[in-house]
C-alpha cells in the first residue's frame, strides 16, 4: 500500500514539473506585441469639421406686420433666433390639407406672422437633429420655410408653420405663448436690421421687393492653397499607390483632375456612377444630402474664412451643394470656386467638386462700398430677358461675386464684388445687367 502511495506521488510530481515547464515555453513563445510595428490609421484633416446647425442655416427673415413686408439677412439676427429655438418644444407636426397657390401665398405671409427662410429645401430628418421636432412621415418630408404665427390667441398656443415651397406643402405644428414672446423680443429688440420693402410681385411665389438702393462693401481676400497631398489622403483609399501626371492624379480606379487656373478640383470614382438618380425616393433623397454632409466632415473639408450653406439638391444627379457665405451672404463663383458639391454614387461618392484654397484673410485696406440698383430694379430687367420666365423668379437678394485677379503679382487675391442673386427654378444664379441667363 505503501508503494502504490509513493508511487501516485512521484507521478504526480512529475506531472506538475511538466505542466510548470510547458507553460513556462508557452509563455515565451508568445510574440512581443510591443514590438510589433502597428500603422495606425489616421483621418485626414484638411479644415474644419461643422455641425448640421451651422450648414443647413437660413439666410433670410421676413416680418409681416400691418400689412407690411420687412425683411433682414444680418447673420446675427437669424443666429440668435436659431439658437433660442433649439430649446423649444414643438407639438407633432402634422401634415395639414393640401391648398390651392394662391392659399399657400396667403398663409406662409399673413399678417402677423414671422418667417425664416432657408436658401433651398432641407429635410426634416436633419432639422431633427438641431431642433425638437416629431411627427408621422417626416423621414421623406423637405421645406425652407419656418412661420411663426404670433397673433393673440385664446388657447395659450400659436400655429408654427413648415411650408415648402416647391410642393407647397404645410406641416403644421404649434407653440407656447412663452417661446412665441421671445421669438418676438429678439426680433422687436433688432428692429433697426429690418428693411421694409415697398413692392409686391404677384408672381407664383409673391416676390417683396424694395425701390431703395443696397449698399455693400466690396472686400478682398488673401487665398492659402491647400496641398493636394490633403486630397489624395482623403480621397484614395491607398495614396501610396497614387500616380500623378501633370494636373491628374490616379489610384488606378478614381481620379482627381486639377483646375489650377481657377483652383478647383474634380474627383470622380467611375464605379461608383449612379443610373436615373432622378428616380430616388424622398426618403433617399434626405439620406444622400446627410451622406454628403457626413462625407466633408470626415475629412474636415469646410475651409477657410466664412461658411459654408446647405443651397440645395439636384435630384437629376443626386448632387447636394453647398455655398459660401461671407456674413450671410452668398458667394457666386461661375467656375465652382465657391461651392463644394457631393455626388453621391451607388455605395459612396462617385463625383466631389470644391476649391482647393482657403480664404486666409480679408485686406481691409482693400475695402470700397459699392451701391448697387434697387431690388425691384433687378425684377424689372430680368422681366424683359427672354431666356427668364419672370412670374417663375423666387427670391432677389444681394450677395458677393466672386472673382480671382489676373496679374501675376496678386494671384493670391480674389475680390468678393458685390451684386444682385436670384433664384429660379430651385437654383441660384448672379444678376448680370446686360444678360442674366439662367443656367449658363
Amino acid at each position: 500500500m505503501m508503494k502504490k502511495t509513493g508511487f501516485r506521488s512521484f507521478v504526480l510530481t512529475i506531472l506538475v514539473v511538466l505542466s510548470i515547464v510547458l507553460s513556462y515555453f508557452i509563455w515565451k513563445g508568445q510574440p512581443d506585441y510591443e514590438a510589433i510595428n502597428v500603422k495606425e490609421i489616421e483621418k485626414t484633416t484638411i479644415d474644419k469639421t461643422m455641425t448640421t446647425s451651422q450648414v443647413f442655416k437660413p439666410y433670410k427673415l421676413a416680418v409681416n406686420s400691418n400689412d407690411n413686408n420687412y425683411q433682414s439677412l444680418d447673420a446675427d439676427l437669424l443666429n440668435e433666433l436659431m439658437a433660442q429655438g433649439k430649446a423649444f418644444s414643438f407639438s407633432e407636426v402634422v401634415l395639414a390639407n393640401k391648398k390651392s397657390s394662391e392659399d399657400y401665398e396667403k398663409l406662409i405671409h399673413k399678417n402677423g406672422t414671422i418667417e425664416i427662410i432657408f436658401p433651398n429645401d432641407i429635410p426634416f430628418s436633419i432639422f431633427a437633429q438641431i431642433f425638437q421636432v416629431e411627427g408621422d412621415g417626416l423621414e421623406s418630408a423637405f421645406f425652407n420655410r419656418i412661420v411663426f404665427d404670433i397673433n393673440n390667441t385664446d388657447t395659450g398656443l400659436h400655429s408654427v408653420y413648415f411650408t415648402n415651397d416647391d410642393q407647397e406643402n404645410i406641416y403644421q405644428s404649434s407653440l407656447q405663448n412663452k417661446d412665441i414672446d421671445k421669438i418676438e423680443k429678439i426680433v422687436k429688440k433688432n428692429e433697426g436690421k429690418l428693411t421694409q420693402n415697398d413692392k409686391l410681385i404677384s408672381n407664383k411665389r409673391n416676390l417683396f421687393l424694395s425701390t431703395e438702393k443696397t449698399k455693400l462693401d466690396r472686400k478682398k481676400y488673401i487665398i492659402d492653397s491647400l496641398e493636394i497631398n490633403l486630397f489624395t489622403s482623403a480621397l484614395f483609399q491607398d495614396s501610396g499607390t497614387v500616380k500623378s501626371e501633370g494636373n491628374t492624379y490616379t489610384d488606378g480606379s478614381s481620379v482627381i483632375e486639377m483646375d489650377t487656373d481657377n483652383k478647383v478640383l474634380e474627383y470622380v470614382n467611375p464605379s461608383q456612377e449612379r443610373t436615373n438618380p432622378e428616380d430616388l425616393s424622398s426618403v433617399k433623397r434626405a439620406g444622400l444630402i446627410q451622406d454628403s454632409f457626413n462625407f466633408v466632415n470626415d475629412h474636415a473639408g469646410w475651409t477657410g474664412d466664412g461658411a459654408y450653406y446647405f443651397t440645395g439638391y439636384a435630384g437629376e444627379s443626386a448632387t447636394t451643394n453647398f455655398s459660401l457665405f461671407i456674413d450671410n451672404l452668398q458667394v457666386y463663383n461661375e467656375n465652382g470656386m465657391a461651392d463644394i458639391s457631393v455626388t453621391e454614387g451607388l455605395e459612396a461618392v462617385y463625383k466631389y467638386m470644391r476649391p482647393f484654397f482657403r480664404l486666409d484673410t480679408d485686406v481691409p485696406g482693400e475695402k470700397k462700398e459699392v451701391t448697387l440698383q434697387s431690388s425691384y430694379s433687378v425684377y424689372s430687367a430680368l422681366a424683359q430677358n427672354p431666356n427668364v420666365k419672370a412670374e417663375e423668379i423666387e427670391d432677389i437678394v444681394p450677395g458677393y461675386h466672386m472673382t480671382r485677379s489676373e496679374s501675376s503679382g496678386m494671384n493670391r487675391l480674389v475680390t468678393l464684388e458685390p451684386t444682385w442673386l436670384y433664384k429660379y427654378h430651385d437654383k441660384w444664379f448672379i444678376f448680370q445687367a446686360d444678360a442674366a441667363k439662367a443656367g449658363e
